[in-house]
């Protein structure tokens, strides 16, 4: 085993066969589990103790062979050539157990010490395992990770260190070891080096790379090596599978249902049913009154017997208000959209873990590719809908650096969680009931922009390379509640360390600017203007074209930038919202139809203001990881990119929303017909104008005829 005091364990197998689960299991953890590309990006590594010794348990990315098609799967294959002493977990399924073998075959061609796990995911299935165990000479262990079976063996075999290596040897091949010759051993183990001589052999750039194979060397390799070994290798594997009558004609994942899914001309509007019964079950129905109950006991229940009792005792004004405005009025805010954003992340996990969202990436894989993108860049942007600071962390699986960098500027542009508060609270205020048909249309348009972004790029600077997408469909699963308690409890934990850290130190930061003036002097009369309305009156005129050009809005834009959540408490702060009266959501709504208010919209603003909150500046973390994922310059591109697409986009909304307060909608519907119309055909005729066609009687490339 290692050499560290704590012997450390790689946990390896191909995707989609409960590796996550079984580390959560081991280690009583909590990681993110999927079948998606990008779901494990880095290992994740815990300690755990079996009786009186100490592990550490690794888990990597998963990998279908030891030559890597994506970051994610060089990280493993690294990870797991840097630590050549160390044993292995590795993980197949009785239901993929022929492909699962390929990786099993390669890492005993290194001689790794291992000990073989078939999770068991159905019981069509049936394995010898004591049969299995002869043939390969190592032990296996038969488990359910899913269901905790049989777990408890394996950590007994872990314990006793029953890891055992069996090498694997191919046919002595001439040319191979001809190519041997001419290659130095740059201190690797014999093992180790005749494993990369293979892989060079068969052209892996990857391990031409390690063994740094000069160019007179490569024009020796032999390309249909390749397939001569990897029919050796799955030969090795029938008659292995064969000997214990194993069926691998098997077909996985698949369902009648996948009829009305994948239909071609169903399967856009199922997705779209789908997602508006999201957003309607979250920004109404159950997710509103939870949403009540919790700022009911907020806002009514606690926050009137704290404003009452400081009132009585405290006689400094500034810090009686700094409580009621600054923390109950700032940090309570939030907190009371908080089953809103939860029960939007369950949703997601439920659309994961069913099998879903693994069917829609394949459908729209070959749209995506039209536009630089694949069908892995649906993991990142749908985790954008939740964050698109970890989404940004996703977008590194991505084997094309090209696809890579599209990726990650595009997550921002989609809606994520701490946009809410903005929707329901400004929307409700102008659209009531159709503020749902808003929320959805918010959504949509920050997807058709970043495919436009993205169809921009790949005609311009960043067009990208062809892409290998590999993912397996998984069957229609069960709801696992005991997951979905796991997920709710995290992102509650993560929700409630944000709000206890950052958003309620700023919202007293924003509290302090709004209150005090630059000679830190409190304001006590309109005659005294606060930091934050004297910045805030110096931009507010960048605004005035897209109709929401005061201080108060502009300055609420600012401290967006920190966490779009932030945004709704500021105007909650800015409009001197009575934290303690007791329709305090209410109040906020009215407050912003109120021209003497510091915030304040008219229906043609508020969706403009709504639109620039969805597409301008990413907040400060996401920056900071595009700044790691991309470099410096492309996130500079990408925040003033966003503001410039944000501020035409709400202005061009802000327009049509007047024009048809004015002329109608119908109107302004036929006119902008009438408009694409005549500016697609002044284009084409431009384009037919400067077409030339060469003369076919005449060579001369000068001779031209013009249509």
């Amino acid at each position: 085993m290692c050499a560290n005091k704590i012997e450390k364990i790689l946990l390896v197998g191909n995707p989609n066969t409960g590796k996550s689960t079984l580390f959560n299991l081991i280690t009583n953890s909590y990681a993110h589990t999927g079948n998606f590309h990008g779901v494990t990006v880095n290992a994740q590594e815990t300690t755990f103790n079996i009786e009186d010794k100490k592990f550490t348990l690794v888990d990597l990315p998963g990998i279908y062979s030891l030559s890597p098609n994506s970051y994610e799967e060089q990280f493993s294959i690294d990870y797991i050539l840097n630590n050549n002493n160390c044993p292995i977990i590795c993980v197949c399924t009785n239901q993929t157990l022929k492909r699962n073998m390929l990786l099993y075959f390669e890492l005993m061609q290194l001689n790794r010490k291992i000990i073989l796990v078939i999770n068991k995911l159905d019981n069509k299935t049936n394995i010898n395992v004591q049969n299995l165990e002869k043939i390969l000479k190592v032990k296996i262990i038969l488990i359910d990770a899913k269901n905790k079976k049989n777990s408890a063996q394996l950590l007994t075999l872990v314990k006793e260190n029953m890891f055992f290596n069996n090498k694997i040897y191919l046919k002595n091949n001439v040319k191979l070891n001809a190519f041997k010759q001419k290659i130095n051993n740059f201190n690797y183990s014999v093992d180790e080096f005749d494993f990369f001589c293979q892989k060079a052999y068969c052209n892996d750039k990857y391990y031409c790379d390690k063994l740094k194979i000069e160019n007179n060397v490569l024009n020796e390799i032999d390309n249909n090596y390749l397939e001569e070994q990897m029919q050796e290798k799955y030969h090795f594997i029938d008659n292995v599978l064969k000997n214990i009558n194993y069926n691998s004609q098997i077909v996985v994942g698949k369902s009648k249902l996948d009829k009305f899914i994948l239909n071609k001309y169903l399967c856009i509007p199922i997705f779209l049913l789908i997602m508006t019964f999201v957003f309607y079950f979250t920004f109404f129905s159950v997710g509103a009154y939870l949403s009540n109950l919790l700022r009911w006991l907020i806002q009514d229940v606690i926050g009137n017997n704290v404003s009452t009792f400081l009132s009585e005792n405290v006689k400094s004004i500034w810090l009686v208000n700094l409580v009621k405005e600054g923390i109950f009025g700032g940090v309570g805010t939030i907190v009371s959209f908080l089953p809103q954003i939860v029960l939007l992340f369950v949703f997601l996990a439920l659309l994961e873990d069913s099998g879903y969202l693994s069917r829609l990436a394949f459908l729209v894989d070959d749209a995506l590719k039209k536009v630089g993108l694949s069908g892995k860049s649906v993991y990142t942007l749908l985790m954008s809908f939740g964050c698109s600071t970890t989404a940004c962390l996703t977008a590194r699986n991505m084997n094309d650096k090209n696809a890579k960098v599209k990726t990650a500027l595009l997550t921002p542009y989609m809606s994520c969680s701490a946009k809410l508060p903005v929707y329901v609270v400004i929307g409700g205020a102008f659209f009531g009931a159709s503020n749902v048909a808003i929320i959805m249309l918010l959504y949509i348009l920050g997807i058709i922009i970043a495919i436009i972004l993205s169809m921009f790029f790949e005609k311009t600077y960043l067009k990208s390379n062809a892409q290998t997408f590999i993912l397996e469909f998984p069957s229609y699963r069960k709801v696992d509640f005991l997951h979905l308690y796991k997920i709710t409890k995290i992102n509650i934990k993560s929700f409630m360390l944000k709000i206890g850290s950052l958003l309620f130190g700023f919202s007293i930061l924003v509290w302090f600017f709004e209150n005090f003036t630059f000679s830190l002097k409190y304001v006590q009369s309109e005659d005294m203007k606060s930091m934050i309305q004297c910045v805030g009156e110096f931009i507010a005129p960048i605004f005035k074209p897209l109709g929401f050009g005061s201080w108060g809005t502009a300055s609420a834009l600012l401290t967006g930038i920190v966490a779009k959540e932030i945004i709704i408490s500021s105007i909650a702060i800015f409009n001197n919202i009575n934290t303690s009266s007791v329709n305090f959501m209410q109040n906020i709504s009215q407050s912003l139809t109120n021209p003497l208010n510091v915030v304040f919209f008219t229906p043609a603003s508020a969706l403009s203001f709504m639109v620039f909150c969805l597409l301008y500046c990413p907040c400060v973390g996401t920056i900071s990881v595009l700044r790691k994922e991309v470099g410096k310059k492309w996130t500079i591109i990408s925040v003033l990119l966003q503001f410039f697409i944000a501020y035409a986009t709400s202005l061009i909304v802000y327009f049509v929303f007047k024009l048809t307060e004015i002329y109608g909608i119908f109107t302004v519907i036929l006119f902008t017909i009438i408009l694409f119309f005549c500016c697609s055909s002044i284009y084409n005729f431009i384009k037919l104008k400067k077409t030339d066609v060469k003369c076919l009687n005449c060579t001369n490339n000068k001779c031209k005829l013009k249509k």
